[in-house]
């Protein structure tokens, strides 16, 4: 997906997961909580990567089942 935003700040980087951060006046502070959250629930891990002024990647890492079950 194409990143068109400008980038976390180096000192947000810390607090983006917690629950009701925000830097948005209109912003609840719960969507990337709740999506951390989630990820840990399924045993994953969710990375960031972000240039101020250039843009954000998040990396999501799911560890995947072996499912023996017949298709």
């Amino acid at each position: 997906m194409l990143d068109i935003g400008c980038g976390i700040k180096e000192e947000d980087l810390k607090s983006i997961f917690n629950p009701f951060f925000t830097t948005r006046p209109e912003g609840t502070g719960l969507g990337l909580a709740v999506t951390h959250k989630i990820i840990q629930e399924h045993n994953g891990k969710i990375k960031v990567e972000s240039v101020w002024g250039s843009g954000t990647a998040f990396r999501i890492y799911l560890p995947l089942e072996n499912d023996n079950r017949q298709m």
